[in-house]
């Protein structure tokens, strides 16, 4: 009778005692970024306002008329050894009158009605060679391990036989493709 009462007692025990019985699956999250050989772009570089200086409308006296260039760099950081050269596109709004130069817009500084007419603002690259902007071809800048600068130019040229004065504002982008 004594065998009888203690294994109800060791059931009982069994019965009402939490335990944790496991099956033997558990979640593990892993998580973590593989960086491809590159550089980064400056954040001075990242976005910038190209003063190009105040012109007169009489200075565009028939079209293809040029501002002299300003310069605007694009400046890489820690850019790795197997980083050997980079292409950049240029995009944004094209002239209507000469799809290669960037559109003047409204960017806030004017108003619609007082934005200037009869040019577009072209892109040049070191050697004062034109880029179209909305470029799909791009040439190859060689990197050097550490930091580079890429510089370009930009100046005003007019499309049409008249330019008329008011703000002359536009926006681009680039990007970068290492190799």
């Amino acid at each position: 009778m004594n065998i009888t009462w203690k294994k109800g007692l060791y059931l009982t025990a069994l019965l009402f005692t939490p335990f944790v019985m496991a099956d033997g699956s558990y979640n593990l999250h892993v998580f973590g970024t593989i960086v491809g050989e590159s550089c980064n772009v400056d954040t001075q570089s990242v976005e910038q306002t190209v003063d190009m200086g105040e012109f007169s409308a009489g200075d565009f006296p028939v079209p293809g008329s040029t501002t002299p260039p300003k310069k605007f760099d694009i400046s890489l950081k820690g850019c790795t050894a197997a980083i050997t050269d980079t292409q950049v596109w240029f995009t944004g709004q094209a002239d209507r009158d000469n799809p290669s130069l960037l559109a003047l817009s409204d960017t806030g500084k004017g108003h619609l009605s007082t934005m200037a007419t009869g040019l577009g603002v072209e892109l040049l690259d070191s050697a004062l060679t034109p880029i179209d902007i909305n470029n799909t071809e791009s040439a190859h800048y060689p990197l050097a391990p550490g930091d580079n600068l890429l510089s370009f130019f930009l100046r005003y040229k007019s499309t049409l036989p008249t330019v008329t004065s008011g703000e002359a504002t536009a926006v681009m982008y680039f990007d970068l493709l290492y190799q």
